[in-house]
Parts: C-alpha cells; structure tokens; sequence
C-alpha cells in the first residue's frame, strides 16, 4: 500500500535544525555520489553537487526544532522556549515555555497561544497579542474568519477581533470548524452540522462525517458500514456503498471497488471516470494522481486516467506547488543494503532536486524540511 507523506506530530516535535552553518561551508561543500535502483533503471551512478542557495541557514539563530511555515511565520524552539520567525529568519516577540503543548500555526493571521495559567488567546503576525489569554479551550485556528473557544459564561464563536458572534448549544460537539459556512458537530453518540446561526442544517443521523472539501463530504450511516458522500444539506450524492472513499480532490473521488479490491475514480455524481485498476490511489493535485501498480512502484495518472509519470518510484507525495516528494531505492555500497532516498520531482516526472535527502516534506510557501544529517529549510532557487 502506497506510503503517504503525512509527517505525524510526534516527528514533527523531533525535528532537529542546525541553522549555524555559514554560506561558506555550504559552498565548499564536497559533492555527494550515491548509486541508486528504480525504474527502468538499475545501477547508475549519480553525482550531485551540494549547491549553497537552496538552503535557508538563518545563520544568526541556534535552532533546536522547527516546523514548516505558513503566512510567512515558522514556528521554533530555541533554548526550550518556543517563538515564531519570519521567512528572513527575524524573531516575533513572543516567547512560550516548551511544553507537551505547541503554540499554533498561523491561520487568517492569528495563530493559537497559551499563558502560564494555562489559558488560550491568540497574537496576530507581528507577534502582538490581540485576543486576550482567557479562554480554557481554543481550537487550533481560524475557518471563516471564525474560531471555536469555551470559557466560563461562553461557549461558541469569536471573529479575528475576539467578539463572542455565535453562542452553541452546550450538546454540541465541534468536530470541524466552519467550512462552506456549515460546521460539523457531535452530540457524541451521532454527527450533523450548523449554521452560522448555529441552527442544525444537517440532522444527527450519521455514524461519522468527515470535513467538507469543495462542498462535499465523505459520510456513513452506520459506524461499521460502507462510505458515501453527501452534499453541504446532508443529502448523498454518492451512496454509501464503498469500503474506501476518500474526500474530492479537484472534482474527483478514489474509491476501491469492493468486488476487485483495487482503486479508481468517480466524480461526485458517483460516475466511474477513472476504472479501478490500481493497487492504491491518492488525491488529485495539480491536475495529476499518484497511483501504484502491482509491483507496488509508484506513478503518476491525468484525470483520464493516462499514465504520464511512469511507475519507478518507490514512495510519492501529493504536489504542492508544482513539486512532489518522490523516493528511490538506494544501494549503500559500503554496508551493503538499500534504503529510500527523498528528492522532489516536477509535473513532468523529472527532479528539479535530486534524490539526496533521508525525509522530505511538501512546500509550503516556497520552502520545504527535509533531513540530511540534519533537518534543514530548503527553497527553490
């Protein structure tokens, strides 16, 4: 089964960035040779130089961890407190104890933080608090201009300003927050969702609801049956009869057939556009799907269902800003075993950077984390 690159929180919380180096001992680097396996190759040497503008050495800061940035801001530990940079590596004022709770990432431009009483608030990009910490729960960001908080004497919605707008019933839930202006709640035992009136447009009658994506979502009745997909009133526009369904991407659905056992697409009328002839399937971005065959190597299909990226990698990643992490086997010839190697390759299939890294993340913003000896930023040039 395909190996999707959704990096956990937990690995994420482990990420060791060494910002110290200077451009100089990125320049001087020595090149790096590697012999590499896949499709239709097998056994060729590959040479790379170490090029000094793709890495980003905020050479002023000693960075601990890091995570990957968004609206401009990444968040990161230094000395054990947690603060927030800019994308020239300049610290926000802001400053939070290391704890097993990280301040949030930047969404509508305010991100999540906490207090030493331990209540939540909100600072906006510049780093200055502008929705006070008194809050005893917050979700993790804006949806809508819009976030879920509780405190004693409210319960509901505040807007970027901190105006309590839209009170919710205490038998609510918040699964999701708003999103085609509807929010998925729970009352525990079953899901529907709410207005921004917070009036139910949805009744509580299914066993799961997941979030809404291009104003539809995947949705069953019962907790042990198959996946449908139902539109923002609740209604299935795809019946709930499959094993797997995944939310729409670009208009179309992967689904595995329950009578082959592999993967196609519908469109969200429930039409087979692309025959389930896949050992797996992902979501569509940037106009293509990562798809796996029999010998579990991994390529690319167009919305016809036309192979355009061969199968030769062992592991894919969805594109994200034109690029895709994409891996190969790699023989180390000096302790005889192999082992994936991450680089990030183009909507054509050829590798704008090289199979080098040890783990690869998606771009965000025109940057991505990967490893190699250590965790770095890289950008495109």
């Amino acid at each position: 089964m395909k190996i999707t690159f959704i990096f956990p929180l937990l690995l994420l919380a482990c990420i060791q960035v060494q910002c110290q180096q200077t451009k100089k001992e990125h320049a001087t680097a020595p090149a790096v040779k590697i012999v590499f396996q896949g499709q239709p190759r097998t056994e060729k040497e590959y040479e790379i130089s170490t090029e000094k503008d793709i890495l980003l050495p905020f050479n002023n800061l000693i960075v601990d961890a890091a995570y990957p940035f968004s609206e401009g801001r990444a968040l990161v530990n230094i000395n054990e407190q947690y603060q927030y940079i800019d994308t020239n590596g300049n610290l926000l004022p802001f400053k939070f104890k290391r704890t097993s709770e990280m301040p949030g990432s930047f969404r509508q431009g305010r991100a999540k933080i906490y207090s030493r009483r331990e209540k939540y608030g909100f600072i906006d990009l510049s780093g200055k608090l502008v929705i006070d910490t008194i809050y005893s729960y917050v979700h993790d960001y804006f949806s809508e201009s819009l976030a879920f908080v509780v405190r004693s004497g409210f319960r509901g919605f505040i807007d970027r300003d901190g105006k309590e707008v839209i009170p919710i019933d205490k038998k609510y839930h918040i699964i999701f927050p708003f999103g085609h202006n509807i929010a998925i709640v729970s009352d525990m035992k079953k899901f529907g969702a709410i207005d921004k009136k917070g009036q139910q447009v949805i009744p509580l009658e299914f066993a799961d609801i997941e979030e809404f994506q291009e104003g539809f979502a995947r949705a069953k009745k019962t907790e042990d049956g198959p996946w449908g997909l139902i539109d923002t009133k609740g209604n299935f526009v795809i019946e709930p009869k499959h094993p797997e369904l995944s939310n729409v991407s670009e208009g179309l659905v992967s689904y595995k057939d329950e009578h082959t056992q592999r993967y196609g697409f519908l469109d969200t009328a429930g039409n087979v556009k692309i025959k389930p002839i896949f050992q797996y399937a992902d979501d569509f971005s940037n106009g293509l799907a990562a798809v796996s065959n029999d010998d579990y190597k991994e390529g690319y299909i167009d919305k016809e269902g036309k192979l355009v990226i061969d199968f030769r990698f062992k592991e894919t990643s969805g594109f994200s800003e034109g690029l895709a992490v994409a891996s190969i086997e790699v023989t180390d010839s000096t302790r005889n075993y192999t082992r994936p190697q991450y680089g990030y390759i183009n909507t054509n299939g050829e590798w704008v950077f090289p199979p080098i890294y040890d783990l690869a993340m998606n771009f965000s913003e025109g940057k991505a984390l990967i490893f190699k000896k250590k965790w770095s930023y890289i950008q495109r040039k």
